[in-house]
């Protein structure tokens, strides 16, 4: 269990949770997102916990309209995340990706903390104008975009 500054302390939600989330939840051709949604709910909960399921799919949504007119940003932004699970990123690496993808909507890198493990974390300094990453190695720095 780990904390985010203005949040409940929570335990992290499993990576792959957030990745089978997202595999199973893209709406259909004609924009159906309730009932992408919905399905992608009933086939999740019966391998993870419905909090979890909840947390991932919000987080999708988020990311998604977040990223709404850079689609290519948030084509990259899933395939980071798949090339850790399949081990041929490591997390830093992948951490590294996403903040310079996600600089200029720091709130995604923020709730992506709900997925990390335990000793990596988002954090954002307005006083320094960055996103600081937190690993076990050490704080990395990325400056925001204006």
């Amino acid at each position: 269990m780990f904390k985010v500054p203005g949040q409940p302390t929570y335990a992290p939600v499993p990576m792959e949770a957030l990745l089978s989330a997202h595999s199973v939840s893209l709406p259909s051709a004609e924009g159906k997102l309730e009932y992408a949604r919905a399905s992608a709910f009933a086939a999740l909960q019966e391998v993870y916990s419905p909090t979890h399921v909840d947390r991932a799919l919000d987080f999708i949504q988020l990311v998604r309209e977040q990223l709404a007119g850079r689609p290519a940003a948030y084509d990259q932004f899933f395939k980071a995340l798949k090339l850790y699970e399949e081990d041929r990123v490591d997390l830093v690496d992948v951490l590294l990706r996403l903040t310079i993808l996600c600089a200029d909507v720091p709130i995604i890198l923020l709730k992506l903390n709900y997925f990390l493990p335990s000793g990596y974390s988002f954090s954002l300094s307005m006083r320094k104008q960055c996103v600081e990453l937190s690993t076990p190695a050490g704080v990395l720095i990325q400056p925001l975009v204006a």
